[in-house]
């Protein structure tokens, strides 16, 4: 069985501003993320952020399952890792995302500098919207310019990115 996916804030934010969640749901993985997560994602309603509202609907229809990690000390563990190795902190919500990761042998999720480097120092496997973007199209969920074109968007609408991640992804997705 494919291994489950733990998303952070980021990545499903993104993919829902540019109308990329259908392709998301067509993954053939299972797809989680965190109370904590989806609180975040919440503080969007109020804003008025349409990405919030679809996001809550793709949980309340179990497309992403809400699953939280059993393992607190856990978590703590991870939020003290970070500081230690990192010197900077994780914010609660990544931490929760990387032990229910290897809670559940799953894959992080996330475009978070710290969170990303913490959860290789826990042997978490991870990768980020790049990766599902890439996933979305080996699956035919997507044709490849869509998915350029969609890369591009995300961009213009604030997923921060550097110009050689950028030019990384999209040469990784032209060769697919």
């Amino acid at each position: 069985m494919a291994k489950p996916l733990i998303f952070d804030s980021t990545p499903l934010i993104h993919i829902a501003k540019v109308s990329l969640s259908n392709s998301l749901v067509q993954l053939d993985q299972p797809k989680f993320t965190t109370t904590s997560v989806y609180k975040e994602l919440l503080k969007g309603e109020a804003l008025g952020k349409p990405e919030a509202r679809i996001l809550r609907g793709l949980i309340e229809e179990k497309a992403i399952k809400l699953q939280d990690p059993k393992d607190v000390a856990y978590v703590l563990k991870i939020v003290k890792i970070a500081a230690e190795k990192e010197k900077t902190p994780l914010h609660k919500a990544e931490a929760d995302v990387i032990a229910l990761s290897k809670e559940l042998d799953g894959v992080v999720i996330s475009d978070d500098h710290v969170a990303r480097s913490v959860a290789r120092l826990v042997s978490v496997e991870l990768h980020g919207t790049g990766y599902i973007l890439g996933r979305m199209y080996k699956a035919r969920a997507v044709s490849r310019d869509e998915i350029l074109r969609k890369v591009g968007e995300m961009r213009r609408s604030g997923w921060r990115i550097t110009e050689e991640d950028y030019e990384r992804l999209l040469d990784y997705l032209r060769r697919l």
